[in-house]
């Protein structure tokens, strides 16, 4: 596996004092890559570094069903579909005043 050019340490170096490892990635600004026997079990992010990549994966998914809602929008050809096919339950012509949720 090969590991992008960040700063990696080992799981006895995060053992011994974590705070250290966050403080390299405050420091650095990137994740530090945790690493057993070689091989990347995980990194190490500080809570800032974290609520940023969450922030952006919010927005890149946010886009994603933007571009999905425009391409249904302009791939529609009129057809529509009746609300007991879509609930595959019969729908009432009317509603029940005493279904409790009033």
């Amino acid at each position: 596996m090969k590991i992008l050019d960040v700063p990696t340490v080992s799981t006895t170096d995060v053992k011994k004092s974590p705070a250290k490892i966050a403080k390299m990635a405050a420091d650095l600004n990137t994740g530090v890559y945790v690493l057993n026997r070689g091989k990347a079990v995980s990194v190490t992010l500080t809570p800032k570094q974290y609520q940023q990549l969450v922030e952006a994966q919010e927005r890149l998914l946010d886009i994603e069903a933007e571009e999905k809602a425009r391409e249904a929008i302009n791939n529609d050809d009129g057809t529509r579909i009746s609300a007991d096919k879509v609930s595959k339950n019969s729908i009432p012509d009317q509603l029940d005043p005493d279904d409790g949720w009033e």
